[in-house]
């Protein structure tokens, strides 16, 4: 039998189709299954998201809740406990003819030691909490440190602050692990912190006239991973310019919501 040219020519149309059908057909598999696969893909990555955010808030929670039990511990049973005592050592004080100078010590002591399980008890109360001000905490923060005599510190800010209470906080722990950086790495003398507000941005200076470093030779101890971590919670971002005997500048860059500027 012969196959006439047609034949031949229709043949190879129809083997043509098939393969195209055939090649399609598998495209289209392929193709269904990697955008199933990533699905899943990424069906199992918001569940471990959500996982970690339940975590997270479920340890938050629990932490709240102990330190609401510590601050309240604090404030009536340790801090009445304080109080009388000091109340004791007054009327000692006035019974005495000579007041020893080591009677008076611990009388100042003591009310020192009062005013700062206050602050303490204070700073983990959850109400206090949601209502953080990050330059009120500063402030006492610096006047902490001048009355220690560690390390003298000049201030700058606008009047207001474009952040919510819980980011606040934490921008002031970064801060304050920045300041202790200085106090307990840098042997410097004085330290600017220095903050501007911008159209959607703050910058936040810190500098200081201490021995800096270079690189990788920064002290263990300065914990700039999580310095940088913290920064990162707030979308921010954080630079170091610092060298050997030249001091150190901290430079943070902070998004801002400008509706609450």
């Amino acid at each position: 039998m012969q196959v006439s040219p047609n034949d031949i020519v229709f043949i190879v149309i129809i083997s043509s189709c098939c393969l195209f059908i055939a090649a399609a057909a598998l495209i289209t598999y392929v193709r269904l299954y990697n955008e199933r696969k990533k699905k899943h893909f990424e069906e199992k990555e918001l569940m471990a998201a959500e996982f970690d955010r339940q975590l997270m808030q479920s340890q938050l929670e629990t932490q709240e809740e102990t330190l609401n039990v510590v601050s309240r511990e604090l404030h009536d049973n340790i801090g009445q406990l304080l109080n009388s005592t000091k109340l004791l050592i007054g009327v000692t004080e006035r019974s005495l003819a000579a007041v020893p100078e080591t009677l008076i010590t611990a009388g100042q002591t003591l009310g020192q030691a009062i005013q700062e399980l206050r602050a303490l008890s204070k700073s983990l109360d959850k109400d206090w909490l949601s209502q953080f001000n990050f330059v009120e905490n500063l402030e006492a923060e610096i006047s902490r440190i001048h009355s220690a005599q560690t390390l003298h510190i000049e201030f700058s800010r606008p009047e207001t602050l474009p952040l919510a209470p819980g980011q606040q906080i934490i921008l002031f722990r970064i801060v304050q692990e920045i300041v202790q950086n200085v106090i307990k790495h840098a042997q410097a003398k004085k330290a600017v912190i220095r903050i501007v507000k911008y159209p959607g941005h703050l910058t936040l200076h810190i500098s200081d006239d201490g021995i800096g470093f270079v690189g990788d030779d920064a002290p263990k101890g300065l914990g700039l991973r999580n310095i940088k971590h913290r920064t990162a919670l707030l979308g921010g971002s954080v630079q170091w310019h610092t060298r050997p005997g030249g001091g150190t500048v901290v430079e943070i860059s902070l998004p801002v919501n400008q509706t609450n500027e």
